[in-house]
């Protein structure tokens, strides 16, 4: 859409003979989307580039998407599959009325809108709304877009830009769908303003010397993927994209403000304790191989992971901790400390308005983040467990760096037995059932091999059903049905951490595609906390218990407990933890994409 928002023929792009419409029509990838949102984009994209959505490459996929309208207009099951859906039917010029009706009554008492029915309003999805009601012709008086407007206005961040919610970090990818809706609604974005900061300079100084963006201030993601965010938005383009589609000027902010943030200054930390005269330096070798030396007692931790918090907490430092993540809830004290941004987010200022003496890090957090909080002068370890053992090796880590090595070592001795009582078990069973864990279901996102889940499941006593399948991976309905697993795993929730329904196994039972599978035929699909299957941290082994009990029943008392619809802890948890945020955090950059 970047190419077509800047005036050029995506068919005169290509590479080897190549172009980029080529590519849709025949990469296998592109060919056949699995999910709802983006069937969506594909049929938007198909309209930009001036090509029949109904017969683009062989397919149809108009007519497949508006089979998953439902009656009510809604597209899939959440907020953002239907502004997807709405984009398309507008670029295909079909009727509207439906999802228009449906999008309009999910709007929040504060006026902003959410990634699903009742979850907290979030300016990406609130931009996206704007810009889907505007182009279905809603007005701009109308409360749907005008309270939405509000709500953006509120949630400007202070230097100009937006986050997707709570205490993030402003974003590339969050001032462009601002930045399109604001044009979309008839206003100019350059004269929205926190402290002089205007969301237009925002989102243009995070633009590299090579002319890509970067996706925060400090962390380099997706550059071509934000960059193709980015130009939509600076040239007034909003969505939906269409060949010749014309945009009102962009009046540029008459200073311009350095590209690079201003170094923050870190605060001394407090003066030594009596407790702290007894602490002899230690070095330690975190997970990146880095040794980190630490000269006094940490007396002030900020945590950068839930799995860390938990860590920390394990171990007896909650009142230590002065700083967690948004995506931070258990146990329920780490829910009242102050937030230092997201997982993948990280508020670089709030970090050190912390003024930690230990920062414990994660592999998400991003090398980036991590080098930057460094040269701050602030002390750094970062964490990121591949394994059972890999989680029991940063306990013990973590208890060295803070003077608590022999609670490690009693958490650590408790965990591996109980480990080694779970092993012991399933080593006396006749067999070990195909199991699949299912992270997502619009698309299917599974877990394959070298993943947390992929080993949980061998130690409890299982076979992955899709062990030729690395990290986490969308795989095709027919792909699932002709696997055929004989137990499925499913997250609890909504799968990323967020209060709600169980919508994964609601999915799995009620598909009618799945009524003959083995594990739906025989009652095979269980419920496992998202947030226990999911961290890098104590609670691994009430994960690892759940998952064999549901897999061999037979020799655990009481077997599985029964899939009953739970409720998960408040707080959205797309990035819910250590290393399966991964897989999330590619389910909604597919989902802002």
């Amino acid at each position: 859409m970047a190419i077509v928002a800047a005036g050029e023929d995506p068919h005169g792009w290509q590479v080897n003979g190549t172009s980029a419409i080529d590519y849709w029509k025949s990469a296998e990838d592109a060919v056949n989307p699995e999910g709802t949102a983006e069937l969506g984009k594909m049929v938007t994209l198909i309209a930009a580039a001036g090509e029949d959505p109904h017969a683009f490459g062989g397919h149809d996929y108009l007519t497949e998407l508006k089979g998953r309208m439902k009656a009510s207009g809604q597209f899939g099951d959440f907020v953002y599959t239907t502004y997807w859906g709405l984009f398309a039917l507008v670029s295909a010029g079909e009727d509207i009325s439906l999802p228009v009706a449906w999008l309009k009554s999910q709007q929040n008492d504060d006026g902003g809108y959410g990634w699903m029915p009742g979850a907290e309003s979030d300016s990406d999805d609130t931009a996206a709304v704007i810009m889907a009601l505007i182009a279905a012709g809603e007005r701009t008086d109308v409360p749907a877009v005008s309270r939405a407007l509000d709500y953006l206005r509120v949630n400007q961040m202070e230097d100009g830009g937006f986050n997707y919610g709570g205490s993030s970090s402003s974003n590339a990818a969050s001032a462009a769908w601002a930045i399109q809706a604001i044009t979309a609604a008839g206003e100019d974005p350059s004269a929205w303003s926190k402290n002089g900061r205007d969301v237009v300079s925002t989102l243009a100084d995070l633009q590299q010397p090579d002319g890509s963006f970067r996706w925060t201030a400090y962390t380099t993601d997706n550059p071509c993927g934000m960059t193709a965010r980015a130009i939509p938005a600076l040239l007034g383009k909003p969505y939906p994209v269409l060949p010749g589609q014309k945009a009102p000027a962009l009046q540029a902010p008459e200073t311009s403000t350095t590209t690079v943030p201003e170094k923050t200054t870190v605060p001394q930390t407090v003066a030594p304790t009596a407790a702290t005269a007894k602490w002899q330096p230690v070095t330690v070798t975190d997970d990146y191989g880095v040794k980190v030396r630490i000269e006094a007692m940490p007396m002030r931790i900020v945590s950068l992971a839930p799995a860390n918090t938990e860590i920390l907490f394990g171990l007896g430092l909650g009142d230590r901790v002065v700083g967690v993540t948004d995506y931070c809830n258990y146990p329920a004290e780490a829910t009242a400390k102050p937030k230092v941004g997201g997982y993948s987010t990280v508020n670089i200022e709030r970090v050190v308005a912390a003024n930690p003496d230990l920062v414990v890090a994660a592999f998400g957090n991003t090398g980036e983040v991590v080098d930057h909080l460094r040269s701050l002068g602030l002390t750094v370890i970062a964490l990121n467990p591949d394994s059972a053992g890999g989680t029991l090796r940063d306990i013990r880590l973590v208890g060295t760096a803070t003077g608590t090595g022999a609670e490690a070592e009693r958490l650590v001795t408790s965990m591996e037995a109980r480990i080694d009582a779970v092993k012991e078990r399933t080593e006396k069973a006749t067999d070990t059932p195909t199991v699949v864990h299912a992270v997502w279901y619009d698309p299917i996102w599974i877990s394959g091999n070298n993943t947390f889940q992929d080993e949980m499941i061998a130690l409890a006593g299982g076979t992955n059903a899709f062990p030729d399948m690395e990290g986490w991976q969308i795989i095709t309905m027919e792909r699932f049905i002709t696997t055929d697993p004989e137990v499925i795993i499913v997250n609890s929730g909504t799968g990323m951490g967020e209060g709600g329904t169980d919508l994964i196994y609601r999915y799995f039972m009620d598909e009618p595609r799945f009524k003959n599978l083995k594990a739906i035929k025989n009652n095979r699909v269980y419920i496992v906390d998202s947030d226990l299957i999911d961290r890098g941290g104590p609670r691994l082994v009430d994960a690892l218990e759940e998952v064999a009990a549901a897999i061999h029943p037979d020799l655990f008392e009481g077997g599985p407990a029964p899939a009953t619809a739970a409720q998960q802890s408040p707080g959205f948890g797309a990035f819910a933890a250590s290393v399966a945020l991964a897989a999330a955090g590619l389910i909604l950059l597919r989902r802002a994409e």
